[in-house]
């Protein structure tokens, strides 16, 4: 077996777990607020003698392999589409809402709420929507989101207004399940004064079917020249054997 089968080995690996991230994009292609994920690739040398001067020698060996070096979250923002219901709202432009969750404080683009047993606003996995003030809580009375970001009554009550933040560098943040953002320690959000918001609307996913449709037959492709490619390093390293075997 030559070198070249690891080599043509680790690529065909990055290409499946390339498949597997589009896999994901397409999956969640209805998800509410989604972010597409983009394979970060890298090569990885598997040793080099470098001389006194830093430089390789000559004829040092070294194997370049092809790795994955986690994903990238894109932060383009996705369609706002209209529901009507009165406690969905779509953040128009740059910015996340906070939401309380077990570990601390979560962002997440995602607008459909609702309203908890005991009249608090929650997302659909139930973590407590943040206002400037804390967690909102119902009067019991029909409650609507205003473009402002403040929730109101059927009586026009303020019971508060949402916490819309923003990141100078959104792609900073880590995703997590849920479809929630997390904030690496040193990135301190900032908040946004006057946020403008779609109320009765949701801001859909941001992948492209027909993009990731695309990637995927190329990634694909790619994947199956490598194979091909393994097997005829494979025929000719037999026919090699044979030759000096007869």
């Amino acid at each position: 077996m030559t070198d070249n089968v690891y080599v043509l080995a680790s690529g065909a690996l990055a290409r499946m777990r390339d498949l597997d991230v589009i896999a994901n994009n397409l999956a969640n292609l209805s998800t509410t607020g989604f972010r597409a994920d983009r394979t970060l690739f890298e090569s990885a040398l598997e040793s080099r003698l470098l001389g006194p001067d830093g430089r390789p020698q000559p004829g040092a060996p070294g194997r370049v392999f092809v790795g994955t070096a986690g994903t990238a979250t894109e932060m383009e923002a996705g369609p706002i589409q209209r529901t009507g219901a009165p406690l969905d709202a779509a953040i128009r432009g740059p910015g996340f809402f906070a939401v309380q969750t077990r570990d601390g404080v979560a962002y997440t683009r995602a607008g459909s709420f609702q309203l908890d047993r005991v009249g608090q606003l929650t997302t659909v996995l139930g973590h407590p929507v943040l206002g400037d003030g804390g967690a909102i809580v119902s009067t019991g009375r029909p409650l609507r989101i205003l473009e402002s970001g403040d929730v109101v009554d059927d009586r026009g009550q303020l019971l508060g207004r949402l916490r819309v933040v923003r990141f100078d560098d959104p792609a900073s943040l880590v995703k997590e399940g849920g479809n929630l953002f997390r904030a690496p320690a040193g990135v301190v959000p900032r908040p946004v004064d006057s946020p403008s918001l779609a109320p009765g609307s949701l801001e859909g996913s941001n992948v492209s079917a027909v993009a990731e449709l695309a990637r995927m037959v190329m990634v694909q492709r790619s994947f199956e020249a490598t194979l091909r490619a393994s097997m005829l390093d494979d025929q000719a390293t037999e026919r090699l054997l044979q030759e000096f075997s007869g």
